[in-house]
C-alpha cells in the first residue's frame, strides 16, 4: 500500500509539474485550490469508505454478506439524492461562488460532476479495504493518478486548455478508479441483499463520516481562506508549500488503510492485536524522517516539483511540515478508535475544527500566522485523541 500510494503520489505530482508549466498564475491558483478543496469534498466519502470497510471486514457469514449488498444499493440511492441537493445549491449560488473564488462556470460544472464520483468511489474502495484486498486498493490509486496525468497532458499540452480542462483530467482518473472498484467488487453489489435497518446504518454512518473526515478538514480548510483573501501570486506559493507537506499526512493513509479492517475484525471477534502499535511506530518513523528532511533540504522538493519562480515557498515548508506532524499521528489514533466503534471523541474534535476555522477566517494577516494556527490546533487535536485512546479499555 505504501508503494502504491507513493507511485500514485508521483503521478499526482507530475500533474502539478505539467500544470505549472502550462497555466497562468491565476489559472493554476484556481486549479491548485480545487485540488485542496477536493479533500473537503471527500469528507462524506471518507466516512462512507470507513463504513463499508468496517461492514466488509465483519461480514463473516452469508447474512453479513447479504446485508453488505443491501447497504451498497441503499447507499448509492442516498448518494444521488444528496448530490442532487448539493448541485442545486451550487446552481443557485453560482454567481457568488464564481466571484469569491475567481472561478468560471465550466469549472463549477466539472466540479459538481467530480463531486458525484468522489461520493461513489469510497463504496468500492471501502469494500476492497474491508476484504483486505490491498492489491487492488493500490491499483485503483495508481489508475486514478495515471488517468489524471495522461488527460491533463493531452488537454494542456496538445489542446492548449486552461484550468477547466485540467479538471477533465481529474474526472478521467476518477472514472478509471471507479471502474476498477466496480469490477473487483462485482460479486458484492450484484448479490441479492436482505432487509436492513436503515436508521441503524445512518447512526453508524454519521460518526464514521464526521470522525474520518476530521483530518481531511484540518488539512484543507486553510486553502479556502487563502484563496479568498490573498492575491493569486501569493496563493501559488502557499499552494506549493501545502502540496509538498500534504504528503506527510497522506503517507499515513496506506498505513491506516491496512490497520482499519484488521482492528475492526479483531474487535468483532474479541481478539487482541498489536497492529496499532506497529502502525504508530511506522507512521512516527516515516513522518519524523520527512520533517527532518524538510529542515535539512527545504528547497529540494520545490526544485523537483515546481518551476524556479516557486523557490520562495521553500521557507514555509519546514514549519508547514512540523505543523502537520501532530495531525499525522492523530490520523492513526482516530482510525483506531473508529474501527473499534468508539465515537466519543468525535464531537470534541469537531469543536476544535470549528474553532480552527473561525480563527483562520479572522486571523489571516500572513502565511506564517496561518501555519502557526495549523500547528496549534493540530497539537490540540492530538492531545484530545491521546486522552480518549489512553482511556480505551
Amino acid at each position: 500500500m505504501v508503494l502504491a500510494t507513493t507511485f500514485g503520489g508521483l503521478l499526482m505530482w507530475a500533474v502539478h509539474k505539467v500544470a505549472t508549466g502550462s497555466l497562468s498564475e491565476s489559472e493554476y491558483s484556481a486549479f491548485g485550490m480545487f485540488l485542496r478543496v477536493l479533500n473537503l469534498m471527500s469528507i462524506p466519502a471518507c466516512g462512507l469508505q470507513a463504513v463499508f470497510a468496517r461492514q466488509a471486514a465483519v461480514a463473516l457469514d452469508e447474512e453479513g454478506r447479504s446485508r453488505l449488498s443491501a447497504l451498497v444499493r441503499g447507499a448509492v440511492r442516498l448518494i444521488f439524492i444528496f448530490w442532487a441537493v448539493c448541485t442545486l445549491v451550487v446552481l443557485v449560488f453560482h454567481s457568488q461562488l464564481q466571484e469569491v473564488f475567481k472561478l468560471s462556470g465550466l469549472f463549477l460544472t466539472l466540479s459538481a460532476v467530480i463531486g458525484l464520483l468522489i461520493l461513489l468511489r469510497p463504496i468500492g474502495v471501502g469494500i476492497l479495504q474491508g476484504k483486505q484486498n490491498f492489491c487492488w486498493v493500490g491499483w485503483s490509486q495508481i489508475f486514478d493518478g495515471a488517468g489524471r496525468l495522461l488527460m491533463v497532458m493531452l488537454i494542456l499540452f496538445w489542446l492548449k486548455g486552461q484550468s477547466s480542462g485540467a479538471l477533465t483530467g481529474v474526472l478521467f482518473g476518477l472514472i478509471l478508479c471507479l471502474g476498477v472498484c466496480m469490477w473487483k467488487t462485482y460479486d458484492v453489489w450484484m448479490k441479492p441483499g436482505c432487509k436492513i435497518d436503515l436508521w441503524y446504518w445512518v447512526k453508524s454512518l454519521a460518526p464514521l463520516t464526521f470522525g474520518a473526515g476530521i483530518p481531511l478538514f484540518m488539512i484543507s480548510a486553510d486553502a479556502l481562506v487563502v484563496q479568498a483573501v490573498f492575491p493569486a501570486e501569493k496563493v501559488n506559493l502557499y499552494a506549493a508549500a501545502g502540496i509538498v507537506t500534504q504528503a506527510l499526512v497522506f503517507f499515513t493513509f496506506p498505513i491506516t488503510a491496512v490497520m482499519f479492517p484488521k482492528i475492526a475484525r479483531s474487535a468483532a471477534q474479541s481478539e487482541e492485536t498489536s497492529v496499532l502499535l506497529l502502525a504508530l511506530a511506522v507512521t512516527g518513523g516515516m513522518a519524523g524522517c520527512v520533517v527532518a528532511g524538510t529542515f535539512l533540504f527545504p528547497t529540494l522538493p520545490i526544485r523537483i516539483m515546481f518551476a524556479p519562480d516557486y523557490l520562495p515557498a521553500a521557507e514555509l515548508i519546514p514549519w508547514f511540515s512540523l505543523a502537520m506532524l501532530p495531525l499525522t499521528m492523530s490520523t492513526v489514533l482516530i482510525n483506531n478508535l473508529l474501527a473499534r466503534g468508539n465515537y466519543k471523541m468525535v464531537p470534541w474534535l469537531w469543536m476544535v475544527a470549528g474553532a480552527y476555522l473561525v480563527t483562520l477566517i479572522f486571523r489571516h494577516e500572513s502565511f506564517i500566522q496561518v501555519i502557526g494556527m495549523i500547528g496549534l490546533f493540530n497539537t490540540l487535536m492530538l492531545g484530545i485523541v491521546l486522552f480518549f485512546s489512553l482511556r480505551q479499555k
